[in-house]
């Protein structure tokens, strides 16, 4: 008896032993099926930390992108000028096609100041897009204000053999990096200028002592005086006034500029000297175009090219319009001998007064003949 109770003692140590070891193994090494659900969430916070990461980047790739550019647009002309309206239409575009990332306020009349005073501005870095003429650069490209010199070119269709021309290529890039400029488009066709004035203008004789105004331009400065003209140089916006008062007896202008700022009402005679292609170009500081995302820099410069287009189309075929507008205001129309004011003109490319690298003017014929 004594003896069955030892080997009944002696089995229940054994089964208590050996669940004992049981337990210490499972702790020591893991239960197997626990172990891989644990690598199994280890790995899935892995991938998932994984995953997140290329959101994070393309999170901020999107804040880049949807940064806002916020730009005052400058024109001298009245808010009645051709030109305001197909400066409205590039600036809907771009606002549109850009979801609203770029943005502008217009300010037409020489509201932000003249236009040299403006370019100064804007190759400072300010957030301005400008109306200018290839004259407005006479600290960083002055070549280019051949460009919008009298008697120079002598017809809308040779603004493109110039925009194609490594010439006019490079004179872009100087601007670019000496004068913080970009040029967007330079393909404004204004319009054909002439004189209009209080009196009859029927010779270049008749100008001898005539008070013109004129823009603050070496070429046109030389040009007036070189027809025996006085020049007052004012800002567009002062032109009404300035006829008003007598100041001045003369202005140059396209037909459409000259209509659209009411000058019919102050001086009644109009002489189609066609003295100037008188021509413009929208620009940008060149460090803030720089930094925009490439969509928006094509956005930009596809839209104002096309509004260049528009706006020349209607410049060519609106000359004869408003030159029945101004006849039905009273303006009496003379047509002279423009070859005999391109003549007595000529002298200013020999005055020694024009900014121009010598050469220049012959240079510009060779490729608008090509």
């Amino acid at each position: 008896m004594k003896r069955l109770s030892a080997l009944f003692l002696v089995g229940v140590m054994a089964i208590s032993m050996a669940a004992c070891g049981q337990m210490s193994g499972s702790q020591e090494s893991g239960d197997p099926k626990t172990g891989n659900q644990e690598a199994e969430v280890q790995k899935a916070d892995s991938q998932e930390s994984d995953s997140q990461q290329p959101d994070s980047q393309e999170s901020n790739e999107q804040e880049d992108t949807n940064e806002t550019y916020n730009f005052k647009v400058s024109i001298t002309q009245a808010p009645t000028d051709p030109l305001a309206a197909y400066t409205q239409q590039w600036m809907d575009e771009v606002t549109q096609k850009t979801k609203g990332a770029v943005n502008f306020e217009f300010h037409p009349n020489g509201e932000l100041g003249t236009i040299n005073d403006v370019c100064e501005q804007i190759s400072r870095g300010a957030s301005i897009i400008a109306y200018a003429g290839p004259d407005a650069f006479s600290s960083s490209a002055p070549d280019l204000a051949i460009l919008n010199s009298q008697y120079c070119l002598t017809s809308a269709d040779q603004i493109d053999a110039i925009n194609q021309s490594d010439w006019f290529k490079e004179q872009a890039e100087k601007l670019a990096q000496d004068g913080n400029t970009r040029i967007l488009s330079w393909n404004f066709f204004t319009g054909y200028r002439h004189i209009l004035s209080k009196t009859p203008i029927e010779t270049p004789d008749d100008l001898n002592g005539v008070q013109i105004r004129v823009a603050d331009s070496p070429a046109a400065i030389e040009f007036v005086k070189a027809l025996g003209c006085s020049p007052v140089v004012t800002n567009w916006n002062e032109v009404y006034s300035s006829l008003s008062t007598n100041i001045v007896t003369a202005c140059e202008a396209p037909l459409a500029t000259l209509y659209s700022s009411s000058l019919q009402e102050v001086a009644q005679h109009c002489t189609l000297t066609n003295h100037l292609v008188s021509t413009g170009m929208m620009v940008i500081p060149e460090d803030i175009f720089t930094s925009m995302p490439k969509e928006y820099q094509d956005i930009l410069t596809d839209a104002v090219y096309q509004a260049g287009v528009d706006f020349t189309q209607d410049s060519l075929s609106s000359e004869l319009e408003y030159r029945k507008k101004m006849e039905e205001a009273g303006v009496t129309f003379i047509e002279p001998d423009v070859n005999a004011f391109a003549e007595k003109a000529s002298s200013m490319y020999s005055s020694g007064e024009l900014p121009f690298s010598d050469g220049l003017y012959e240079e510009i014929q060779n490729i608008i003949t090509r």
